[in-house]
């Protein structure tokens, strides 16, 4: 009973301290804002059931390193319990595509030609070529193999393919409640397991719309969601700034039914030395909606011949820290504003 007692203490113990981490404040002025903290009732979006024994990010090489061109400095990724398609399929990264061949050999899945692959996503953000396989009837898992031409000890000298990204597509129904729940979850999903998250959704091929019309053709998930009042706009009407609110659902609705309907996401860290970034795109084709999760490396990649990924990684640093002093200084000469804002949006 003790220990039973222990473990449930314990677990509410890290329960409190992910929410704790995973809430967003900003303070100016004299006030401090809770701006966005995950919704408790979403499950995650569910892993797609095919992913290596060991993360890719873990396997050594001699072909990266201190004496090489190679830019990769393997990055931070922080430890997670938060399982989800995007902390599942990241783990692909860093393989090399015959392994990736071969254990999905081992599953029974056979890779989906060019002709088939550029037919079915054509004309869209969405692959159109290369490695992929069909998991069920509606999702597909797709490898981007990239050949390096600098991971070796001589510039030029080497091609080493390895998978530098990996998307898992999932079609589903033209519904307006299933885009908004996959919409929430993607941004849900991001900000519990890291730093940060945004979905815009746009009509593209649509001028966008002013603020204060009735059906807005583009909005975004980001701060302050609060799914019952909806997103925020900024409107000058009289000449006096306010904030007109809109209906995620009501939107999305009347967008849905147009043939130019699309959706990019972005999760990630605000670490300069994290390992990966994490994409979602959704586009619609025909009656149907295809939402594509992706994840890709931040460092596995070429640069330019006689320099070395520790140079690459000082440089970096420098940039990183110019431009958060920039920011600091905007924030600082906008602290009034910014806190006028926040309060209006609060009210």
């Amino acid at each position: 009973m003790r220990n039973y007692v222990k473990i449930t203490f314990a677990a509410l113990f890290i329960l409190m301290l992910v929410n704790v981490q995973a809430q967003k404040k900003v303070t100016y002025g004299k006030s401090t804002f809770t701006v966005y903290q995950p919704m408790p009732d979403l499950a995650p979006i569910p892993p797609c059931g095919f992913a290596p024994d060991v993360p890719g990010y873990t396997l050594k090489s001699k072909n990266y390193g201190p004496g090489t061109y190679y830019c990769y400095a393997p990055g931070n990724v922080p430890k997670t319990s938060y399982k989800c398609v995007l902390t599942e399929i990241r783990d692909w990264v860093g393989y090399r595509p015959e392994v990736v061949k071969e254990l999905a050999a081992k599953k029974g899945l056979v890779p989906m030609n060019e002709k088939t692959i550029k037919k079915m996503f054509k004309n869209t953000r969405l692959p159109n070529g290369g490695l992929m396989y069909q998991l069920t009837d509606n999702s597909w898992i797709w490898f981007y193999i990239n050949g390096l031409q600098n991971c070796g000890p001589k510039a030029w000298a080497s091609n080493e393919e390895y998978v530098i990204s990996v998307s898992y597509i999932e079609k589903v129904p033209q519904q307006t409640d299933v885009v908004l729940d996959k919409l929430y979850r993607f941004w849900n999903d991001g900000v519990k397991f890291a730093d940060y998250a945004i979905v815009n959704q746009s009509n593209s091929k649509t001028k966008p719309t002013a603020p204060t019309d009735q059906n807005p053709n583009n909005f975004s998930i980001g701060e302050v969601l609060n799914r019952k009042k909806g997103f925020y706009r900024l409107s000058f009407g009289g000449g006096e700034p306010t904030y007109v609110w809109h209906s995620y659902e009501k939107v999305v609705d009347a967008n849905i039914k147009k043939p130019d309907f699309d959706v990019s996401g972005a999760a990630g860290y605000n670490d300069l030395f994290t390992a990966f970034e994490y994409e979602l795109d959704a586009v619609k084709l025909a009656k149907n909606v295809y939402f594509s999760y992706s994840v890709q490396s931040r460092f596995l990649r070429d640069i330019e011949p006689g320099r070395t990924w520790q140079k690459e990684m000082d440089d970096r640093k420098k940039n990183d820290a110019l431009s958060k002093i920039e920011i600091q200084k905007v924030q600082k000469a906008n602290a009034t504003a910014l806190e006028k804002m926040y309060k209006e949006i609060f009210k």
